[in-house]
């Protein structure tokens, strides 16, 4: 095999790609990027057997092959390099020259043949949707991804329901949920899907902007096509929640304030909190807000108040403000609306102003007060 290529551009794929790689590889094959050239593509694949990436790129291509390299060597090394022109070529058996304008540098390979095989793109059903809102939908999602090992596995990933004219993307952690709605499919049936935390990263750090992802699937895996690359993900095989459920649908409280505001007041109040619970106190009354803590252990207490409308029943509520400020930041636009029935059921914030065909729902329950 032998190439040439330009540093900075093969440096920046290989960034992405090195996702893919565990930093604890069970074998050492999996510590490696695999190489394949054919005339002007090379094809680079990663993999930990749980997520995957393939992607192919333009080089000046001399000799067609297929090597394992070091990911962390080749990349490290690519990494300080300025941009300019390298050749890569295999030289034996068992060894790999990197030729830059600064010098030659030698490293070991492994055989292609152990590299593990990355299963194809099926056939069959599929979905377009757009990179810019697909990225949106993981980034808010992620908040609310539970940890594994704490909460049953399908909440330890996010839910891809693809129904018709529509996406949901749903996640939750039994504390909160986040509920991302994209409006503009055009699919001819339903599907869904729960996609591990390592995968969703991969698929994040990947995703450019503003082109056309095709979203394919079997009974064990996700696969999402764009731009010459491939991400491949195990499912978690564990049924979601039914998150509807929990969903309040008569809320006759209604608080309506600025996002911003209230989030600095809840950073602010969370310094003088119990680290513990993070608790913050939200008292009620009509169109008047005041937010308080205390950390008796410390002699600590803040509170707020901030203008703000509200129409309901005068009352106090609970809430970990740490909890509260990351639904917060994840949304867009100056106004929420807060929706609840009562001090002890779950809670709805909404942005007042939406993106076209976009729909964003945040749920959070409150902390019973003693």
């Amino acid at each position: 095999m032998k190439f040439n290529a330009s540093s900075a551009q093969l440096s920046r794929e290989l960034s992405i790609a090195a996702n893919a790689i565990s930093p604890k590889a069970i074998m050492p094959v999996l510590e490696d990027f695999l190489f394949t050239l054919e005339g002007n593509n090379l094809t680079i694949s990663a993999t930990n057997l749980e997520t995957s990436i393939v992607l192919e790129t333009e080089v000046t291509g001399h000799e067609d092959g297929s090597v394992a390299i070091s990911a962390k060597i080749l990349l490290d090394t690519l990494r300080t390099l300025p941009e300019q022109p390298i050749t890569i070529e295999t030289i034996d058996d068992n060894s790999l020259l990197i030729t830059s304008s600064f010098g030659k540098y030698k490293m070991g390979i492994d055989d292609s043949d152990d590299f593990p095989e990355i299963e194809p793109v099926p056939d069959g059903e599929s979905v377009s949707v757009d990179s810019t809102v697909l990225r949106h939908a993981i980034e808010k999602t992620m908040i609310a991804v539970g940890e594994v090992g704490v909460v049953r596995s399908s909440m330890s990933g996010v839910l891809f329901q693809l129904d018709f004219n529509k996406a949901n993307f749903v996640s939750t952690d039994s504390h909160r949920l986040v509920k991302f709605t994209y409006n503009g499919l055009n699919f001819d049936s339903t599907k869904s899907f729960v996609l591990p935390q390592k995968g969703l990263s991969l698929l994040k750090n990947a995703l450019p902007e503003n082109v056309e992802v095709n979203i394919y699937w079997n009974d064990n895996s996700a696969f999402f096509e764009f731009n010459g690359f491939k991400i491949i993900s195990t499912l978690i095989n564990d049924d979601f929640p039914n998150y509807n459920n929990v969903i309040p649908v008569d809320n006759q409280n209604i608080l309506n304030i600025n996002r911003k505001d209230l989030m600095n007041s809840l950073k602010r109040l969370l310094i003088y909190a119990n680290k513990s619970f993070n608790l913050v106190t939200f008292n009620l009354a009509e169109d008047s807000i005041t937010l308080a803590t205390e950390d008796p252990e410390f002699a600590h207490d803040a509170t707020e108040q901030l203008p703000c409308k509200y129409s309901g029943e005068p009352l106090t509520m609970g809430f970990s403000a740490k909890f509260f400020v990351e639904l917060l930041s994840i949304m867009e636009g100056d106004e929420v609306n807060i929706e609840f029935s009562n001090p002890k059921t779950p809670v709805l914030i909404k942005p007042v102003e939406e993106e076209e065909n976009q729909d964003l729902l945040l749920l959070i329950m409150p902390l019973i007060l003693q």
